[in-house]
């Protein structure tokens, strides 16, 4: 298995716990154990009686039904519990794919969702996103790249999207999985966002559970519930499916966390007050982010997200006459210079564009905003 460095995580190590103001965090403000437990009604003190032991390998039952109640026509059997939704997508591709194999996968996307599959030695082709479509798919170029006849084994697709927030619609969901289903092969569908919708009146991406038995969805508690310290994430899909994935895990993780676990279930039965406090939040932020954009559309593009607490603005910054700043300059110069993080547009693949989360704290926001703000006009400037 040979498989390139991670670029977005390579870049966080270097940066994330160096600097004043992390505006490139792709999740949703964690929780405290002490704020979760008074959202929920519980007694913090009750965690001390946790025994930090090794968990059951499937996830514990409780947690599975929960987690199975998320979607319809699932069980506890259709669910393996993972360590994160990165667990989760690298066992799917580990289970699905062998060299000679085929899958198509969105992009840009989060490199796993490409590099892990690669590594298998299947060929992926990539369904390239187009910021002027405002990253929706585009089924016309999907039929050219899974033509009808030709062997598929997997398409993976990621909605509502890193890096852009862009959602899907019920009628998109389902020609995905008509389109997948017509070619036999399996949708691979990470829906760590869902729910996390930016304004009121916005329908969520549905999940592709809803439109077939046979899609595997990957889910987190890491991006909108709020808990990405917890580490939990699952894999919902077919049982065979489900099985191979946890017997790839036995040579991986063995097992979730235990206290991981119980946060996840403490959150899951109380979803709604969970997910009104994060909506709360990524809609306040959102705000902010959206003046930010206006403020700077003279050098600033971005389609708006829909779902999620991540956007994918290019910008128009010279370090020449004539030549853009490249994103990993520009972003590490913010980073070394102001303390304030983004992602680069190059760990994305995408020249001259840059990620930024609106998910966190609104002050450190606010305050990264306005340096960013200052940082860009400087560089037109010339300064």
């Amino acid at each position: 298995m040979r498989i390139p460095p991670f670029g977005v995580e390579r870049w966080f190590v270097q940066y994330e716990f160096k600097v004043s103001h992390n505006i490139a965090e792709s999740c949703i403000q964690p929780f405290t154990i002490r704020e979760l437990c008074e959202l929920c009604g519980s007694d913090p003190a009750e965690f001390l009686d946790t025994r930090v032991g090794y968990a059951d390998g499937l996830g514990g039952i409780e947690l599975r039904e929960a987690i199975a109640a998320l979607y319809p026509d699932t069980g506890p059997d259709n669910v393996l519990v993972t360590t994160g939704a990165i667990e989760a997508n690298f066992l799917v591709a580990q289970a699905l794919l062998r060299p000679g194999d085929r899958a198509v996968v969105e992009f840009p996307a989060y490199q796993q969702l490409y590099s892990v599959p690669a590594s298998t030695g299947a060929e992926v082709r990539l369904w390239e996103l187009h910021e002027d479509r405002g990253y929706r798919p585009d089924f016309d170029w999907l039929e050219s790249l899974a033509p009808k006849g030709e062997k598929l084994r997997l398409l993976t697709v990621n909605h509502p999207h890193n890096p852009s927030g862009a959602g899907l619609d019920a009628d998109g969901m389902s020609r995905l999985v008509a389109m997948t289903e017509a070619r036999g092969a399996y949708l691979h569908s990470d829906e760590v966002y869902r729910g996390l919708t930016l304004d009121q009146g916005t329908v969520p991406t549905p999940s592709a559970r809803e439109f077939s038995d046979r899609a595997i969805v990957v889910g987190s508690m890491s991006k909108a519930w709020g808990l990405s310290g917890a580490r939990i994430g699952w894999i919902a899909g077919p049982a065979d499916v489900v099985r191979r994935c946890g017997e790839i895990r036995d040579y991986v993780s063995i097992c979730p966390s235990a206290c991981g676990e119980r946060l996840a279930l403490m959150a899951l039965r109380n979803g709604g007050p969970v997910m009104d406090r994060n909506r709360r939040l990524a809609r306040r932020n959102f705000a902010l982010l959206r003046g930010f954009l206006e403020r700077n559309s003279d050098i600033l593009a971005c389609p708006l997200p829909a779902e999620g607490v991540v956007a994918f603005p290019s910008y128009a910054v010279a370090a020449s006459p004539g030549r853009l700043l490249a994103s990993r300059a520009l972003c590490g110069r913010l980073a070394d210079q102001h303390g304030v993080l983004l992602v680069p547009g190059e760990c994305f693949e995408r020249e001259y564009h840059f990620r930024i989360g609106f998910g966190y704290e609104t002050r450190i926001l606010e305050e990264g905003l306005e340096s960013l703000e200052r940082f860009l006009r400087c560089l037109l400037s010339g300064q």
